[in-house]
């Protein structure tokens, strides 16, 4: 009875020890499949980081707003006097595509027009701006260039005249959400001709306006 006993007590611990190294076995095999977790590496972004910070605030990349292939749709309102002739208006109507970092080109309208009086022009024309400031807060040159048709009482009310300009002007703005821009702009305007009436009340103007950005995709 005893001799069997020890037999089965034997057994046992073989079947023990069997079992015991196949886990082992396959435990370490577990192991050596599973591919090492990788750590990612945010030196690189960190130091990409502390460049930038370190950057001055007009030497900054800047918003994706002024990148190559970004594009802007707004318009704006400008106000003026003439030598107390009365309040002069203009409304501007705009679109341009960014063609490098900072620098845009477009087109504008112009509809301008002075109270009290028949005074009216229509314009069209090509426009560039720079900005050199490019982030939440940005500042911009813009000249163009335009050709259009007045009305004014002096020369008859039913009298249309052309005449050609050239618009310079120098604005500052702000981001207000991800896609808006209001900007303030004070603009000069020059004229090859214009009834010496009318042309009293022409610049500079002062400009309020709102663009739409569509940022760049690349």
């Amino acid at each position: 009875m005893k001799r069997h006993i020890h037999r089965l007590i034997n057994v046992l611990a073989i079947c023990l020890l069997t079992t015991v190294v196949v886990q082992a076995q396959e435990t370490d095999t577990l192991r050596r499949d599973v591919p090492p977790t990788s750590v990612p590496d945010t030196t690189q972004r960190k130091v990409t980081a502390t460049s930038d910070d370190q950057k001055s605030y007009i030497d900054r990349p800047g918003s994706p707003w002024f990148q190559r292939g970004a594009a802007l749709i707004g318009v704006s309102l400008g106000f003026a006097t003439g030598k107390g002739q009365g309040l002069y208006t203009a409304f501007n109507p705009r679109a341009a595509i960014f063609i490098q970092r900072s620098l845009a080109l477009g087109l504008r309208g112009a509809f301008e027009s002075r109270a009290s009086t028949s005074y009216r022009a229509n314009s069209a024309g090509a426009f560039v701006r720079y900005y050199p400031v490019r982030n939440s807060f940005y500042v911009f040159g813009e000249g163009g260039f335009n050709i259009g048709k007045f009305r004014s009482s002096d020369v008859g009310p039913n009298d249309r005249r052309g005449f050609s300009s050239l618009n310079i002007g120098l604005g500052l703005g702000v981001r207000a959400t991800d896609r808006l821009g209001i900007e303030l702009m004070i603009e000069n305007n020059y004229y090859d001709k214009a009834p010496a009436y009318a042309g009293n009340n022409r610049g500079p103007q002062i400009k309020l306006g709102a663009n739409f950005h569509i940022s760049s995709r690349r």
